[in-house]
């Protein structure tokens, strides 16, 4: 019984580091053919957001707290 799970256990890591192993080639795989099909540097600057003036927000209200009447 000891036996049967310790083989299970092995196998279950063997297979993580199999898997863990393959994504790791996926992803140098991708990189590597990523920017060559689309013509930009793997290292591209990120788009500026629109700064939150140009948006339309809302108006700042200020609000004052009232004194309950006791």
């Amino acid at each position: 019984m000891l036996a049967g799970l310790i083989r299970t256990i092995g196998t279950v890591v063997l297979i993580w580091f199999v898997f863990r192993w393959l994504d790791r080639m996926a992803r140098r795989w991708s990189n590597r053919q990523g920017p060559t099909q689309t013509g930009q540097s793997p290292r591209s600057t990120p788009k500026e957001s629109p700064s939150p003036k140009d948006q339309k927000l809302g108006d700042y209200v200020d609000f004052e707290e009232l004194k309950d009447k006791e």
